[in-house]
Protein backbone atom coordinates (compact mmCIF):
# COMPACT_ATOMS: atom_id res chain seq x y z
CA UNK A 1 0.00 0.00 0.00
CA UNK A 2 1.61 3.38 -0.42
CA UNK A 3 0.07 6.61 0.70
CA UNK A 4 1.64 10.23 0.02
CA UNK A 5 1.03 12.68 2.24
CA UNK A 6 1.12 16.24 1.15
CA UNK A 7 0.13 15.93 -2.48
CA UNK A 8 -3.27 16.84 -2.17
CA UNK A 9 -4.51 19.05 -5.37
CA UNK A 10 -7.43 20.92 -4.73
CA UNK A 11 -8.58 23.12 -7.30
CA UNK A 12 -9.45 26.66 -5.77
CA UNK A 13 -12.54 28.27 -6.13
CA UNK A 14 -13.70 31.49 -5.64
CA UNK A 15 -16.79 32.19 -3.53
CA UNK A 16 -19.36 35.31 -2.69
CA UNK A 17 -19.45 36.04 0.52
CA UNK A 18 -22.65 36.12 1.76
CA UNK A 19 -24.05 39.17 3.07
CA UNK A 20 -24.57 38.83 6.69
CA UNK A 21 -28.24 40.69 7.68
CA UNK A 22 -27.71 43.01 10.49
CA UNK A 23 -30.93 43.19 11.91
CA UNK A 24 -32.40 40.39 14.28
CA UNK A 25 -35.47 39.92 11.69
CA UNK A 26 -33.57 39.58 8.98
CA UNK A 27 -31.01 37.60 10.69
CA UNK A 28 -33.66 35.26 12.23
CA UNK A 29 -35.79 34.64 8.42
CA UNK A 30 -32.03 33.48 7.19
CA UNK A 31 -32.02 30.99 9.73
CA UNK A 32 -29.38 32.63 11.87
CA UNK A 33 -29.25 33.33 15.71
CA UNK A 34 -28.82 37.36 17.04
CA UNK A 35 -26.21 36.94 19.76
CA UNK A 36 -22.95 38.24 21.15
CA UNK A 37 -20.25 36.71 19.38
CA UNK A 38 -16.40 36.52 21.51
CA UNK A 39 -15.68 38.10 24.59
CA UNK A 40 -18.89 40.20 26.12
CA UNK A 41 -18.56 43.38 27.19
CA UNK A 42 -21.30 45.97 28.59
CA UNK A 43 -22.73 47.33 24.95
CA UNK A 44 -21.23 44.98 22.44
CA UNK A 45 -23.41 45.08 19.57
CA UNK A 46 -25.11 41.66 18.56
CA UNK A 47 -24.28 40.25 15.47
CA UNK A 48 -26.18 37.45 13.22
CA UNK A 49 -24.47 34.36 13.96
CA UNK A 50 -25.30 32.37 10.50
CA UNK A 51 -23.88 28.78 9.51
CA UNK A 52 -22.03 28.42 6.30
CA UNK A 53 -23.83 26.82 3.40
CA UNK A 54 -20.11 24.88 2.64
CA UNK A 55 -19.30 24.11 5.93
CA UNK A 56 -16.83 21.14 6.20
CA UNK A 57 -16.14 21.56 2.28
CA UNK A 58 -12.05 21.05 1.49
CA UNK A 59 -10.27 24.12 0.75
CA UNK A 60 -7.06 26.08 -0.01
CA UNK A 61 -7.31 29.43 0.96
CA UNK A 62 -10.68 31.04 2.81
CA UNK A 63 -11.76 33.11 -0.92
CA UNK A 64 -12.72 29.47 -1.08
CA UNK A 65 -14.99 29.16 1.70
CA UNK A 66 -18.08 31.34 2.62
CA UNK A 67 -16.08 31.68 6.06
CA UNK A 68 -12.94 30.84 6.35
CA UNK A 69 -10.63 27.90 5.15
CA UNK A 70 -9.60 26.34 8.93
CA UNK A 71 -6.24 23.90 9.16
CA UNK A 72 -6.53 21.03 10.61
CA UNK A 73 -5.28 20.89 14.37
CA UNK A 74 -2.14 20.55 15.17
CA UNK A 75 -0.23 22.01 11.27
CA UNK A 76 2.39 23.98 11.85
CA UNK A 77 2.20 27.77 11.08
CA UNK A 78 3.71 28.33 7.27
CA UNK A 79 3.15 24.48 6.66
CA UNK A 80 1.38 24.18 3.77
CA UNK A 81 -1.91 22.88 4.07
CA UNK A 82 -5.61 21.44 3.28
CA UNK A 83 -8.40 23.14 5.30
CA UNK A 84 -11.85 22.97 5.95
CA UNK A 85 -14.75 25.26 5.13
CA UNK A 86 -15.79 26.88 8.65
CA UNK A 87 -19.53 26.09 9.96
CA UNK A 88 -20.23 29.70 10.54
CA UNK A 89 -19.40 32.67 8.63
CA UNK A 90 -18.10 34.69 11.44
CA UNK A 91 -15.36 33.08 13.02
CA UNK A 92 -13.74 34.37 16.34
CA UNK A 93 -11.20 33.74 18.44
CA UNK A 94 -7.72 32.08 17.97
CA UNK A 95 -8.05 30.01 14.44
CA UNK A 96 -5.48 28.70 12.53
CA UNK A 97 -6.71 29.41 9.06
CA UNK A 98 -5.19 28.02 5.34
CA UNK A 99 -4.52 31.47 3.08
CA UNK A 100 -2.88 30.43 -0.38
CA UNK A 101 -2.24 26.83 1.03
CA UNK A 102 -0.35 27.54 3.95
CA UNK A 103 -1.66 27.74 7.69
CA UNK A 104 -1.63 31.14 9.51
CA UNK A 105 -2.72 32.02 12.71
CA UNK A 106 -5.42 34.60 13.15
CA UNK A 107 -6.74 36.11 16.58
CA UNK A 108 -10.55 37.79 15.92
CA UNK A 109 -12.04 39.53 18.67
Amino acid sequence: MLFLAGCSTVAPRLVTKPAIPTSETACVARGGQWTTLGLSYPGKPKVCDLKASDAGAVCTDSDSCEGVCLAPEGVAVGARATGQCSAYLINRGNLTTVEKGRAQTLNVE
